[in-house]
This record gives C-alpha cells, structure tokens and sequence, in this order.
C-alpha cells in the first residue's frame, strides 16, 4: 500500500507539541504560514481544505487533529513540504488503522519500487554538510545555524535553505568562498 510519508511528516510537525490534540482550524494554518514559514494563508487554508477532504486531517466541534497516529513519526532534519503532494494529497485508505500508517513510515520501500529523485536544486543535497561548516567555523550550535537560518527564510520569503543558510554564515562574517565550493561541488 502507497502511503503518503510527506503527509504524515508534514502533520506531525505541526502536532509535535500539541500531542495530537485538537486545534482550531486557523491556527493549523497560521503554523504553516508563520510559525514554520511554509506556505502563505491561503496556501495554507487550500491545503488544510485538502487534507480534511482526503481524511488526512479529521474535524469536528472539538478542533481538528491528524488522521493517522503522528507521535511515532520521525521528522527528518530539513524537511520541507512538497507542494504537489499537497495540491492534490492522496486519500487515506477505507479501513486503514492509524498504526499501519506508522509502520508503513518505518518499512523501508520495496527495492523495485525505489525511484531515484535528483533534487531540482543540486545545492539543496549539501545542506548538512553547509550546516556543520558554518556550526564548526562559527562556533554556533547546529540547532542555532539551523534557527537562524530558518528565521531568515520566514523574513525574506521564497529563500532556499542553503541561501538561508549562507545568509547566516555572511551574518557572523565568515569567509564564503569555502561555502560557495560546498554547494557547487
């Protein structure tokens, strides 16, 4: 069974310190516009629309939670959304438990179905390596490069992580000309 793994990192992200209790239906969004810095409102809302119409997301009086178990779900370092998952999000099975969501998380993919992607931006697979350059050259804790880096793409709008990135590395004056080798290499 193809389940969507994005969906459940994207909802588990955004339940990660709320325990999977109910929320109100803008504060699901105004996570992903302002907190994470994903979409803009009415991003946000058309997708929110989407995964309640899909079973992604469940709704009633209460708030709304995450159709499947998203406590178990591991949030990969630097995981973005992927907008044309969300545009048009596969539904959930009929008669699916939240556990086999999970597990189907965890199972590696069968190796004749695994694709290899090349990402569309080709700097996009230096971004650890980026990270722990300027953690080590600036003396910053990687969490704080990566909350620095992550409060500048929320400024500055449509900014990819490893521009974010260098952006932060200028910041703290770093020389860039061994960053820019990383991300070209």
């Amino acid at each position: 069974m193809d389940i969507a793994p994005d969906i459940a990192i994207l909802l588990a992200q955004t339940w990660k310190n709320h325990n999977s209790e109910p929320m109100d239906r803008d504060t699901v969004c105004r996570i992903w516009a302002f907190d994470l810095g994903w979409f803009d409102m009415e991003t946000a809302t058309r997708i929110r629309d989407n995964l309640v119409n899909t079973g992604w997301l469940e709704e009633s009086t209460e708030g709304m939670w995450p159709g499947i178990e998203v406590l178990a779900v591991d949030v990969p370092f630097g995981w973005l959304p992927t907008m044309r998952l969300l545009e048009n999000p596969p539904g959930i099975p009929k008669g699916i438990s939240t556990t086999a969501v999970t597990e189907s998380l965890d199972a590696p993919p069968p190796m004749e179905n695994v694709v290899e992607s090349v990402p569309i931006d080709p700097a996009s697979t230096h971004i650890t390596i980026l990270l722990d350059q300027i953690a080590s050259t600036s003396g910053l804790d990687r969490k704080e490069v990566m909350r620095r880096a992550q409060r500048k793409r929320r400024a500055l709008g449509p900014v990819t992580l490893w521009m974010a990135l260098l952006l932060v590395a200028r910041e703290q004056q770093l020389p860039m000309p061994a960053f820019i080798r990383t991300i070209s290499s």
